[in-house]
């Protein structure tokens, strides 16, 4: 009695179909298990904005914002000129209103009987769990539907994968998985069958995956380079692998979608041609031809220079060097090969076994060696960051399939008596699946994610947004751009994907200088890049980044006289639009981070950092404050006698300190404060944040910039600004100049 669970005939797709149900429900439901939480926390309603959930990720407000220009406009009854101004969205907003997610999502809010809002929040669990259908149609076909079947259980609850594809996470990462699994099935029955028709799926493959989810592009070329390395190894004369390589080439050109999926239709017709077979390798070098005039492998080097080689802090732009943003972002970080076990599968040991049952599969099955394009994508996290290792879960959840597989079938050839075999088979299926599982799950179980903002900022960011101009600019962090640009429908400088160092610098500048300085360059960046988006558009040569641009035009050959210049009246461009700036106090915590953007000479990249120290964990006696007492030593404390700081070991110096404040919110949201000047020639100020139970010590830099004066002690200049409206929370200020 051999265990399996290959049905009598194979070709009994009843039998497909309910394993992918199965594993289908419980990738969803373990997704749902946050909703659950959510709903039964103790202030549920916290997660929702109008009675439905809020998507929880900065990221989602892009994708979110495209889908409801597209959802919520009337382009049918609009010139093309009215489009951009009026219906939709404006120019220069950058909305992604022609980017595959919001089409899809607009695609089923059409058919299906919800809000937006609840297809936004609820697509990544449906659409990250179409990951298990490749897994079980790639078992079915290798004969190893077992180990298919449970891959497809541990992919879709792999933990890397999850965190991407959780309740709220509305992003085309939904799609990173699913798609390149497609192309592992179709590239295995293509090298193994050698049929046409999978040559056309996998063009099709390529060039849906490329409008679902445009980073695929590194991808695909490794499977690309891997086809062609088994090609010039073991099949140079293949006309076969000629046609595959062509149609792979068309459809990753880096030209628009119908270009490449005409392109695709078109090779695989030629490739039926059994006349044109002789003409197969000229037209392979055609597509290559096309391939590299397209583009080539520019995005690949483009991505790699992002994440891998852009780590010394500054990034050169001409003659001014910026602060690398790589350097700030948490998936772009390295990690060591133990989180990367714990990532892929869920631990050390489990990590173990994937791998000598993925090794054990390509043995038996070389076919499955394609998939090492994922596995070395993953094992990139080691310097390319945390993003990466969600690629390898694939790999591991097979690998260890696989090695389940493998020792049923031992036992079922060295274990005499069959029913023994059997239930033995079936009991170490069961342990070890749920063994492989339970770590997975009770991550997910555990994972908790917040939405980006609460209600009350969406409340002042929404009503805001009702008394002002489409076209009007709000200056905040590029973490909030997105969920602005939803909720105000404004226009923000930087956002999640508008953020590299040079233009963070003047918006960083602008948050963190002082006032006069940072009105200045706010309305400078501002004009010029609405004024950059008309330059581009009749073809004219300027230079690549606003700052460089400002200073030419201002005659400026040094940054540091230009940024001493914004402390005197300049001559201002025009006005042609009104200006806010966004303080919300969740900012606090990546303050530093923010000041690393424009504290800093442009010249040579040397920074200047302000001092900024907060602490939560501190302790107050009657003559000390402890500002830190982990591991049961202080670091920096306050002398309260002598009002001085006190530096920790080995210097230990006694700084005085300026002045202390405590700011603070009545009942009823009001501002209290109290200002106790100290020493004369104190460097720091020390400061009580009562209603956030925070301390902070900061310098006169930090103390006189934007972000300080207006949100935490509402002390600004009125010839530059003007309060609009605020709450604890986040305060909105208009730029008068």
């Amino acid at each position: 009695m051999k265990f399996s669970m290959e049905p009598a005939e194979t070709t009994k797709n009843i039998y497909i179909f309910a394993l992918i149900a199965f594993a289908f429900l419980f990738s969803v439901s373990v997704r749902l298990t946050w909703a659950y939480w959510a709903t039964n926390t103790i202030d549920g309603s916290a997660f929702k904005w109008n009675d439905e959930f809020m998507v929880t990720t900065n990221d989602s407000y892009y994708w979110a914002e495209g889908a409801r220009d597209l959802i919520f406009c009337d382009k049918d009854s609009a010139s093309a000129g009215e489009y951009y101004q009026q219906n939709c969205h404006q120019e220069n907003d950058l909305s992604p209103v022609d980017q595959s997610l919001p089409i899809i999502t607009q695609a089923l809010y059409n058919v299906l009987p919800f809000s937006l809002e609840t297809i936004m929040f609820y697509m990544p669990a449906f659409a990250g769990s179409l990951l298990v259908i490749p897994f079980i149609l790639i078992g079915k076909r290798l004969h190893l539907l077992l180990a298919g079947f449970i891959a497809a259980l541990i992919a879709s609850v792999g933990t890397s994968y999850y965190s991407r594809t959780v309740l709220g996470y509305y992003d085309t990462d939904i799609f990173n998985l699913f798609f390149p699994m497609l192309l592992v099935w179709s590239l295995t029955l293509a090298l193994k069958t050698k049929t046409k028709s999978y040559i056309l799926l996998t063009g099709i493959e390529i060039a849906v995956y490329r409008w679902c989810y445009p980073q695929s592009y590194s991808l695909e070329c490794a499977f690309l380079a891997l086809v062609l390395l088994y090609t010039l190894i073991y099949e140079r004369k293949s006309i076969f692998h000629y046609q595959l390589l062509s149609i792979m080439l068309i459809g990753m050109v880096d030209l628009p979608f119908a270009f490449r999926f005409g392109g695709v239709i078109i090779v695989y017709l030629i490739s039926l041609r059994e006349e044109l077979n002789r003409f197969s390798l000229y037209i392979l070098i055609a597509c290559g031809i096309i391939f590299f005039l397209a583009g080539g492998i520019n995005p690949i080097m483009y991505r790699l220079n992002v994440f891998i080689f852009q780590r010394d802090g500054t990034v050169a732009d001409g003659a001014l060097h910026f602060y690398s943003v790589a350097q700030t972002i948490v998936e772009a970080k390295t990690i060591d090969i133990y989180e990367i076990a714990s990532k892929m599968s869920g631990g050390a040991l489990l990590f173990v076994i994937s791998i000598i049952g993925y090794v054990w599969l390509c043995l038996r099955q070389p076919v499955m060696l394609i998939m090492l394009p994922l596995l070395g994508l993953g094992l990139l996290s080691l310097s390319g960051g945390l993003r990466f290792v969600m690629y390898a879960i694939p790999v591991g959840a097979f690998g260890m399939g696989f090695f389940i597989l493998r020792i049923t079938e031992l036992i079922n050839a060295y274990v005499n008596n069959k029913k023994t075999a059997f239930f033995t088979s079936l009991a170490f299926v069961c342990v070890m699946t749920v063994l492989s599982l339970y770590p997975l799950v009770k991550v997910a179980w555990d994972y908790k994610s917040y939405s980006v903002f609460n209600r009350e900022e969406v409340g002042l960011i929404e009503n805001f947004g009702g008394n002002v101009s489409r076209e009007d600019y709000v200056i905040t962090w590029w973490d909030y751009g997105y969920p602005i640009r939803y909720y105000a429908d404004v226009k923000t400088l930087v956002d999640g994907g508008k953020h590299d160092g040079d233009v963070n610098f003047p918006v960083s500048f602008a948050l963190s200088h002082d006032q006069k300085s940072a009105a200045q360059m706010a309305r400078l960046d501002v004009e010029y890049t609405e004024k950059r988006a008309e330059v581009i558009k009749n073809n004219q040569s300027i230079p690549n980044n606003n700052v460089a641009w400002i200073m030419n035009e201002y005659s400026f050959t040094d940054s540091n006289d230009f940024v001493l210049s914004l402390k005197t009246d300049i001559q201002l461009p025009e006005k042609t639009r009104d200006i806010y700036f966004y303080l919300p106090y969740r900012m606090l915590d990546i303050y530093p981070t923010i000041m690393n953007f424009s504290h800093l000479d442009l010249m040579n990249g040397e920074p200047r950092q302000p001092f900024f120290y907060i602490s939560r964990n501190f302790e107050d006696t009657s003559a000390t404050l402890f500002l830190d007492r982990s591991r049961g030593k202080s670091y920096f404390y306050i002398d309260k006698q002598q009002g001085k700081l006190i530096t920790p070991p080995p210097n230990n110096n006694s700084i005085p300190l300026k002045r202390f404040v405590v700011i603070g919110y009545d009942d009823k949201g009001a501002l209290y404060k109290n200002i106790q000047n100290m020493h004369f020639n104190g460097v720091y100020s020390l400061v009580y944040l009562r209603t956030y139970n925070a301390f902070l010590v900061i310098d006169e830099a930090m103390y006189n910039s934007v972000y300080f004066k207006l949100f935490y002690l509402e002390e600004y200049d009125e010839n530059l600004f003007e309060f609009i409206s605020g709450n604890p929370y986040a305060k909105i200020y208009k730029l008068k100049i």
